[in-house]
């Protein structure tokens, strides 16, 4: 069908575009066009008039507008950096913090208790470190807070390497002795 009209158009188009209509042609156009249209006409009911609509188009606006304040309103770019660099500060160091630990726990030259009570010396810097990250949440002075977070994690790789150097028994090569002739 839009093929017959395109045709139809190409062809008369000299038609259309010499011929001007007046008022009256006009008119009669748009009584044709209206004399087509459905008698009945469709009923619009005004919603904006009910006053229960009303309350729901205010309830549904004020947590539009509370939706979009919160996720706009989020943490600065500042903040989203500081969040980044503590996110991978807490990967390079948890890695290594784990490494330790289950070197500590397969050691075969620590007893037990001793695993433990060191164990419960790193459950107190792991303390520390949650108390540091609440205060990072804050947003002051995030420069010191990560810097004793990093302190933190450094002190407790320094802990367990020096607990796992302790725990190997020491060698007594001929090599370390001086021998004189």
């Amino acid at each position: 069908m839009m093929d017959e009209l395109k045709k139809y158009t190409t062809e008369n188009q000299g038609k259309f575009d010499d011929h001007d209509l007046d008022e009256v042609d006009k008119l009669r156009l748009w009584g044709d066009i209206v004399s087509e249209l459905p008698e009945t006409p469709v009923k619009v009911i005004p919603l904006w008039k009910k006053p229960a609509f009303r309350v729901a188009a205010s309830i549904v606006l004020l947590i539009g507008c509370a939706f979009f304040f919160l996720l706009s309103g989020g943490p600065d770019r500042e903040q989203q950096i500081v969040n980044q660099e503590l996110y991978e500060i807490d990967n390079h160091y948890q890695l290594l913090v784990n490494n330790q630990v289950e070197l500590i726990k397969n050691n075969l030259h620590l007893s037990k208790e001793d695993q433990d009570d060191f164990l419960s010396l790193i459950d107190d810097l792991d303390e520390e470190y949650k108390k540091l990250k609440e205060e990072l949440k804050l947003g002051i002075n995030n420069e010191k807070i990560i810097g004793a977070i990093i302190s933190n994690y450094r002190k407790k790789i320094q802990l367990m390497e020096d607990l796992l150097e302790r725990s190997y028994p020491t060698k007594n090569d001929f090599e370390d002795e001086a021998i004189t002739l």
